[in-house]
């Protein structure tokens, strides 16, 4: 059986109001990522878009800031002043979740339906986009207008495992795991997600 690892955003965060939704398919481990744009109510607003380090925290009065989900997903280090324009280069010239610049920016648009293919943008395997956020940026000052996670898709026909340990003692919160087996002889990887750890004195 061909099983496809999916994924897509959650809810959208932050100040302005762009909608829409960015799915992600990718049909084999070593194969391609389908990537499919479906942005709306971006008022000439947007600029660029990238994957981030983190997913957002719950409850958050600031989910889109960098002491919440930190900078761009760039685990291979790309040296970004060498890039070259948006939407010029080859996907392995730009940080591995640059949507914007591996395939065009948002500037000066008011609505995004696209579909792109990216060799190098997986979503199993150590270098995953999955468990991390997507950010919209302004296209003046490239602050954050817009953030939403990137979660795999529960339909994904595979096998999950989820194991959560809960603390009530000097230390709280909890801790999970979280692994989808999306094709038949390579897992996704483990998502680990910690929420509201705080330890009494």
């Amino acid at each position: 059986m061909v099983r496809i690892a999916t994924a897509s955003l959650g809810s959208w965060f932050g100040s302005q109001i762009p909608g829409g939704q960015v799915r992600f398919s990718q049909a084999a481990p070593q194969g391609p990522t389908t990537i499919n744009v479906s942005l709306n109510n971006l008022n000439s607003l947007a600029g660029g878009y990238h994957v981030h380090i983190l997913p957002i925290k719950p409850g958050s009065t600031e989910p889109c800031s960098n002491a919440n989900i930190l900078g761009h997903y760039n685990p291979l280090a790309v040296n970004t002043s060498n890039n070259p324009a948006p939407g010029v280069g080859t996907v392995d010239q730009y940080e591995i979740g640059d949507v914007g610049g591996k395939f065009g920016t948002l500037h000066s648009l008011n609505q995004s339906q696209a579909v792109y293919m990216d060799p190098a943008m997986p979503l199993t395997g150590p270098y995953s986009i999955v468990g991390r956020s997507l950010v919209i940026h302004y296209s003046g000052n490239a602050s954050r207008m817009r953030c939403a996670d990137i979660s795999a898709d529960r339909n994904t026909d595979g096998q999950w495992t989820i194991a959560q340990a809960v603390f009530n003692g000097a230390v709280t919160g909890t801790v999970k795991l979280v692994r989808a087996k999306v094709f038949s002889t390579r897992d996704s990887g483990v998502k680990l997600a910690v929420a509201n750890v705080a330890q009494s004195r």
